[in-house]
């Protein structure tokens, strides 16, 4: 069931979800044990709409430039200042729900790591 997150719980779900898009090893039981608890459907839209929008870019680099983790401060304010164009501009919200729809295509798999992972998700 969808609830009202707080900032603390959004900065908390982003900064985990951040960690797939490091150019390292995943840490899915890790990422799974941050998010449980919140609606599964919540999390998945954080995680194609907000997190991979700012974070995916890293992993399709040759040289990732992020292999330590994105900084939570820094990622939630990219993260706010993405959605905060994209009420201003409908030709950025089009974009936005293209993009977002290429990145649950591209990256499906992730989202079956992180349920395979959280108890009572499956």
């Amino acid at each position: 069931m969808r609830r009202e997150l707080s900032h603390a719980d959004l900065y908390k779900i982003r900064a985990a979800l951040s960690d797939i898009f490091v150019d390292t090893g995943v840490d899915y039981p890790y990422i799974a044990r941050q998010i449980e608890g919140y609606d599964p459907e919540q999390v998945k839209d954080i995680l194609y709409a907000e997190v991979a929008v700012v974070c995916a870019w890293n992993l399709e680099c040759v040289l990732p430039p992020v292999w330590t983790g994105f900084e939570p401060d820094a990622l939630n304010r990219d993260i706010e200042q993405m959605l905060l164009a994209n009420t201003n501009s409908w030709i950025r919200r089009q974009l936005h729900k293209l993009h977002t729809a290429w990145l649950r295509f591209s990256y499906r798999e992730v989202w079956a790591e992180i349920t395979a992972h959280c108890k009572g998700w499956n």
